[in-house]
């Protein structure tokens, strides 16, 4: 596999000024993720994987509509961003509760990190390699012989998915482009790693055609979007509540979001819009694949909901990224158990 590590040509889609100035507008950061002085924990900070937009509909839902205060609680909704790692705000006890994925967490375990998650938002990966309509590229073998973008932190996942799925790598010229689609639409690549709700929009925004060969439909399944909190906070009756309550809140929520995505970007632009600089168009549409996204897989036990066969499929994951993790260490199901 040859490797090609350069700037990417970006046409920025929202430059990083931009974006950390939105963080500065949004945050607003509480001293510390969770208030015990009335002797419960009512008021508490979730930390948001990224800057506010549709793929964290479900938590912002949940705000819009007041389902934390239903459960007795206040919470405020941290902005992620570039420079934010929603790990550190829960180690730190700056936010209760955070959006991880599920490789993210098992690295930070892995480090030393306490957290465990409580739920998966996304059960199935978005995760996938995107192509022009007319690149003739329709199934990961067609990447033998052509240029194929990848950001470097996408790079451990490729070489064992391609292993999985019987490419021989060493056809393929690897391109360092980061997410940015430019270098797709511009011909510099015949293909990128790419988000089901991210480039494909984008470019189908600008009039042309994309196909999406999605990694979960080959068996390499990262889940995303994980609940993610302090092993001591469900040790600590007070604080297990409040992950209770946060919990049910974000899957009414995520429900909401599933049966009428239109309505949830909606809110998502209402509240952040102006200050993030989303176009309603754009995340309606993204909104769909989320819901879409939300809903696969859990059909059986509900959204959000956690299960023994999925937590094994993550170590299926985990183990062939080369992750030397336990799955089961990762993920609590009992929380969910004591829902109301």
């Amino acid at each position: 596999m040859s490797t090609t590590f350069q700037p990417s040509r970006s046409r920025r889609w929202r430059s990083i000024a931009g974006a950390t100035a939105a963080v500065v507008a949004l945050s607003g950061l509480a001293a510390c993720g969770s208030d015990t002085s009335g002797g419960g924990v009512d008021t508490a900070n979730f930390q948001l994987g990224w800057f506010p937009n549709v793929e964290a509909m479900g938590p912002i839902v949940a705000d819009d509509k007041g389902y934390f205060e239903d459960e007795g609680i206040n919470v405020s909704l941290l902005p992620g961003g570039p420079e934010v790692t929603a790990d550190a705000q829960i180690v730190s006890g700056n936010a209760l509760m955070g959006t991880m994925s599920s490789e993210a967490l098992a690295d930070s375990v892995k480090a030393g990190a306490p957290l465990v998650a409580v739920g998966a938002i996304y059960q199935t990966s978005s995760s996938a390699i995107v192509t022009l309509a007319d690149s003739g590229i329709t199934e990961p073998k067609d990447l033998e012989g052509k240029r194929f973008g990848v950001s470097q932190t996408d790079m451990r996942v490729y070489e064992p998915f391609f292993k999985l799925t019987g490419v021989d790598a060493d056809k393929v010229e690897m391109v360092s482009t980061g997410s940015d689609p430019a270098s797709l639409m511009s011909g510099e690549v015949d293909a990128m790693s790419g988000t089901l709700a991210n480039q494909p929009i984008a470019i189908q925004d600008q009039g042309v055609d994309t196909n999406e060969i999605r990694l979960a439909d080959y068996s390499y399944n990262r889940w995303s979007n994980l609940l993610v909190v302090r092993q001591d906070s469900l040790e600590d009756p007070e604080e297990r509540a409040a992950v209770r309550a946060l919990l049910a809140a974000v899957t009414r929520g995520v429900q909401d979001s599933v049966e009428n995505p239109d309505a949830a970007a909606q809110i998502v632009v209402d509240e952040y819009g102006e200050q993030v600089g989303l176009d309603l168009d754009q995340q309606r549409a993204s909104a769909q694949v989320w819901a879409d996204l939300a809903e696969e897989g859990t059909e059986d036990q509900g959204v959000v909901r956690l299960t023994e066969g999925g937590v094994s499929g993550q170590q299926k994951f985990f183990d062939s990224i080369g992750l030397e993790v336990n799955a089961a260490d990762l993920f609590d199901l009992s929380v969910q158990a004591e829902e109301k």
